[in-house]
């Protein structure tokens, strides 16, 4: 996993948390100052960057895809379709993350997304966003062990009961 698919995680995240409150009950006036707060936010996270770096890295793995898909495809072809779904892309990039945006605004009130923005510029939040990558390396990879592990003690379990004597006596 990469840092900026962690990171692309993180902004999409905010999808999941129980709304603070709904839009619909938001002055506009407030829901202007949430969602400047929260592309402030997102720039503090590094969310374009993120994104950007994310599309460099899928567009070649499409790419290999739609050769194994359609193997007489011609370079001409191929050169086009790269070329639109990089031009796409990059000038989706601000639609993108002007819904992720809302999201966060829909979530957090003004002033917790520039309290998390500001996290995101410490010391301490730039040093997450450097170990972040690695960081969910390793946690995947504690979770996969644990996972191996009680699936290794259910089986056992499993095997001592089926090993087991049966209790009932026929006479």
């Amino acid at each position: 996993m990469t840092r900026s698919i962690t990171v692309f995680s993180l902004l999409c995240l905010a999808v999941f948390f129980p709304l603070a409150a709904s839009a619909a009950s938001v002055p506009p006036a407030e829901m202007n100052a949430r969602i400047a707060a929260a592309s402030d936010l997102l720039d503090a996270m590094g969310g374009r960057q993120s994104i950007v770096d994310q599309i460099s890295k899928v567009i070649p793995l499409q790419m290999r895809a739609l050769r194994v898909q359609f193997p007489t495809m011609t370079e001409e072809t191929q050169r086009i379709v790269e070329q639109s779904m990089r031009e796409e892309m990059s000038v989706g990039v601000n639609e993108l993350l002007t819904q992720m945006a809302a999201a966060w605004a829909r979530r957090f009130s003004a002033e917790d997304m520039r309290q998390i923005a500001t996290f995101h510029r410490s010391a301490a939040g730039q040093r997450l966003r450097r170990q972040q990558e690695e960081l969910q390396r390793e946690i995947s990879e504690i979770g996969r062990n644990w996972g191996a592990e009680i699936g290794r003690r259910i089986q056992e379990r499993l095997q001592q009961q089926l090993n087991k004597p049966s209790t009932t006596y026929t006479s």
